[in-house]
């Protein structure tokens, strides 16, 4: 899929100064003046990545962006904004924003980063966006993995987990067999794991252990490392003991 970015922009100069700008650099641009309209615009058609005017009230902004993604839509987003606030950037991260750019910016400036949110996001392996009805559910043990309604299952019945709960579960899942450290899964789910220190991750994993693994405490799937870190195990068994990271042939 090539890349493609949509710019959310209510103010017609600026939309079409960035448009053109993008397009300039090589990378296919489309516009949309209406927040109120992103929902239903990237269900249609998701882009690679959404550059987002944030303005005051932010109300419809957030709204939009949330719904994106309990939607299931985990492409990168740019906010743009002109509150340099401390709790505007903390919100709009929580809510699910990847980057927060303040007003006044350079246009080369936002060019670069996103180039570089897209660098990340392909290097963290979660591949071009997904549309609604598209991906394919995902099964270890007696558990379902459902990424458009984002819900896990185990015989049917709902495991309730939380959104951080399940972005987690998600990276793992894109991850296997692979040792993750702390810092290194932080740094993968990024936005979702906005102001989280390595023992708060610490707590997010025993929650999420203790949802998915039966009997709990028996942690079969995520694993420790000693000294490393996690692992996600599909299969629930190791040749060796999980105290020791599986080594390369």
């Amino acid at each position: 899929m090539a890349t493609q970015v949509l710019v959310v922009e209510p103010d017609a100069r600026l939309r079409d100064m960035i448009g053109v700008f993008l397009r300039g650099c090589e990378i296919d641009t489309s516009v949309l003046e209406d927040v109120s309209m992103l929902p239903a615009c990237v269900a249609a058609a998701p882009p690679t990545l959404i550059v987002l005017r944030v303005e005051r009230p932010t109300t419809a902004a957030y709204m939009a962006l949330g719904a994106l993604r309990r939607a299931g839509h985990d492409m990168p987003v740019i906010v743009l904004s002109r509150c340099a606030g401390v709790v505007d950037k903390v919100v709009a991260l929580e809510i699910g924003a990847d980057d927060y750019v303040v007003e006044p910016f350079e246009l080369m400036e936002l060019v670069a980063r996103v180039r570089s949110a897209m660098r990340r996001y392909a290097l963290n392996g979660f591949g071009p966006p997904r549309a609604p009805g598209i991906a394919e559910p995902y099964a270890f043990g007696d558990i379902e993995v459902n990424f458009v309604s984002r819900r896990a299952t185990r015989a049917g019945r709902d495991l309730g987990l939380r959104v951080s709960e399940f972005a987690l579960l998600e990276l793992f899942i894109s991850q296997p067999m692979r040792v993750l450290s702390r810092t290194e899964i932080l740094a993968l789910l990024g936005s979702k794991a906005a102001g989280r220190s390595e023992r708060g991750l610490d707590v997010l994993i025993f929650r999420l252990r203790n949802l998915i693994e039966q009997p709990v405490g028996d942690y079969r799937y995520i694993r420790t490392v000693r000294g490393k870190g996690y692992i996600f195990v599909p299969l629930g068994t190791l040749a060796d003991d999980d105290t020791h990271p599986p080594q390369p042939a």
